[in-house]
């Protein structure tokens, strides 16, 4: 068995984790920093507004785009459990219905955004002086959105083949190509927003030349066929039932971000938007490591779950919370110890720096623990739970943080918004601990009672 084609359901799940968890954590790594040099350039060529502007931007592309994740990690579940079951031409048939479902959800937002742009930018926060910098950031990035959602939709098959090496390069192909656009047309011929918008729309087109080729002339068990774009409803269903937690988290981040972006300039102007767009930055820097290690649990945990092996479930359970603890612990101490070394990365404005350091520990300080709420919602996932998935999302985002911020920004202001994000990712983080904590203890007895003892 070849290094890029795994056993998931014989080899060592220590050794599994790093083989798919890795990969998705260097191609995560690759689109974080490439955002961040986004950043950078518009930081040092463009100034403030303009990274208040791309954070206006940010949380209506990342809604667009949820809808490629939505149905790709409800698909991956499927096509993994699938082919954990021996059943290679329904995983395919999985894929084929995914791609149709994906693109024509895509174009219906891509008319939306068209039609109703200005409304959509002002509700995203586009106030005062921030909006002509996000609109001209906007009208040239919208035109990509086809060839990103269906990337990231595909991207996710892939992993489920366990081909988690191809998975990474489907995601720095994309990365790369932005990382080397940004300063030729940022700085180099000085278009400034439009020009990071550009860069952007070229490594959407690139990372989707790349997965069409893999798809089309590589060596892939999900080979694609005409029956496999024979709308099959129950597919569709399923896919939908189980992307909606994906969608939630995705779409709910959206959402908080809206809010922010209307908190923050109401208590603090244009600055305090800005300080927003540093401070998101840097949290994708801290947790593309576990939402790495969270692609590679989902592939795991589907495809053992779909071959009825509980024992191997039971373990990658494990390993994945410990881990992701171990990691993320180590993150946030670098973070904190070079909190304003980092912040002076994207800006020399020293109020902007000044306002950016408590957002940092407020954003950052129960990152160790939000591990065991990433997990949780991809058990669930990962087993089919659709339900469970969209409460444990759900969870985080909306029960505890939305309420959280407004209580806090109303009685606090600034200094409050910030101190919302631990206290509410801390009330998250006991829900999720206690729902993995009943559903490991109903795996246990069922491994005790039905599975017999063997070496694992």
């Amino acid at each position: 068995m070849s290094n890029d084609n795994p056993d998931l359901g014989k080899e060592n799940i220590r050794s599994l984790l790093v083989k798919l968890s890795v990969p998705a954590a260097t191609g995560m790594m690759v689109i974080v920093l490439y955002q961040m040099v986004d950043t950078f350039f518009i930081g040092r060529w463009v100034g403030a507004l303009g990274i208040a502007g791309i954070s206006v931007v940010a949380p209506l592309v990342m809604l667009i785009q949820s809808i490629g994740m939505a149905i790709g990690m409800g698909g991956a579940s499927l096509i993994a459990r699938a082919l954990g079951g021996h059943d290679p031409k329904r995983a395919v048939k999985i894929l084929g219905n995914q791609t149709l479902l994906t693109l024509g959800l895509t174009l219906i937002a891509i008319v939306i955004g068209f039609l109703f742009e200005e409304r959509l930018l002002l509700f995203f926060g586009a106030n005062g002086e921030i909006y002509s910098y996000a609109q001209e950031y906007y009208a040239i990035v919208i035109w990509g959105m086809p060839f990103l959602t269906l990337s990231i939709m595909s991207n996710n098959g892939i992993r489920s083949e366990g081909k988690a090496k191809k998975a990474m390069m489907a995601m720095i192909v994309p990365g790369v190509t932005n990382m080397i656009l940004d300063p030729i047309f940022i700085a180099g011929l000085g278009l400034g927003m439009k020009g990071a918008a550009i860069a952007t729309l070229f490594s959407y087109i690139f990372g989707f030349i790349y997965i069409a080729h893999y798809y089309l002339f590589q060596d892939t068990v999900l080979k694609f066929t005409a029956a496999a774009f024979v709308w099959d409803a129950e597919i569709i269903k399923e896919t939908l039932a189980l992307g909606t937690a994906s969608f939630a988290r995705q779409g709910s981040s959206s959402i908080i971000a809206i809010l922010l972006n209307h908190i923050l300039f109401d208590y603090g102007g244009e600055i305090s938007v800005a300080v927003y767009g540093i401070i998101s930055r840097l949290f994708m820097l801290a947790t593309f490591p576990i939402i790495g290690l969270a692609q590679g649990f989902l592939t795991i945990c589907s495809y053992n779950y779909g071959s009825k092996d509980f024992k191997r479930v039971r373990q990658v359970i494990y390993e994945s919370i410990k881990y992701g603890i171990i990691i993320n612990t180590v993150i946030v101490a670098v973070i904190f110890l070079f909190d304003t070394e980092l912040t002076s990365l994207f800006t020399k404005n020293d109020e902007l720096i000044k306002q950016s350091i408590p957002a940092i520990y407020g954003v950052m300080l129960a990152l160790p623990l939000i591990g065991i709420g990433v997990i949780s919602s991809m058990f669930a996932q990962a087993l089919g739970r659709a339900k469970d998935a969209l409460l444990l999302t759900l969870n985080r985002q909306v029960l505890f943080r939305i309420p959280m911020v407004l209580i806090f920004s109303y009685f606090w202001g600034l200094k409050g918004t910030w101190v919302s994000f631990f206290v509410s990712d801390i009330c998250s983080i006991i829900v999720s601990g206690y729902y993995m904590k009943d559903k490991m203890s109903r795996l246990n007895n069922y491994i005790q009672k039905h599975e017999p003892k063997r070496n694992e």
